[in-house]
């Protein structure tokens, strides 16, 4: 049994191409980004409907920045796989 327990081993045994997730620090990063996006995505209606002009314009800017950022920083890491899963699942071809 190794340092992690059976986990890994057993992973192994049934995935041999299995390999450890090396970019912790980058999800962790994405996930950040992401709170702070879909938190802009909720607030954007709720300022138009409340005429919060000047909140409009931070939460569209918000939205703006913090997609282009997971655009290089998450989308473009993605797997040919995940994308075609993705695709998939929302009934594209």
């Amino acid at each position: 049994m190794g340092i992690l327990g059976p986990g890994p081993e057993k992973v192994l045994t049934e995935d041999p191409t299995f390999k450890k997730n090396k970019d912790f620090g980058r999800d962790m990063f994405n996930v950040a980004i992401g709170i702070v996006w879909q938190v802009s995505l909720v607030a954007l209606p709720l300022y138009i409907v409340i005429q919060e002009w000047a909140r409009v314009g931070m939460a569209a800017a918000s939205i703006a920045v913090t997609s282009l950022i997971l655009k290089f920083t998450w989308y473009d890491h993605l797997s040919e796989r995940e994308i075609e899963t993705d695709k998939a699942a929302a009934g594209e071809r």
